[in-house]
């Protein structure tokens, strides 16, 4: 997820898309609360300060973004 992430660096990517680049979502055990979950741990170990992330930044109602 972080490469997906970071080869897309500047731009949104949804979360179907990040979905799709990572796992088959047609299996039963993704859904999208698995990415929240996925996201927020990256954020845990990558940032200063998770709650206030810098580096993977939450565009709402879109997806996720990494660098500006």
């Amino acid at each position: 997820m972080l490469l997906a992430l970071f080869a897309n660096q500047g731009r949104i990517l949804t979360r179907a898309q990040i979905l799709a680049q990572i796992w088959d979502v047609d299996e039963d055990f993704v859904n999208d609360n698995t990415l929240t979950v996925y996201i927020k741990r990256l954020r845990e170990k990558l940032e200063d300060d998770p709650q206030n992330p810098v580096l993977i930044k939450t565009v709402r109602g879109l997806g996720y973004k990494v660098g500006e």
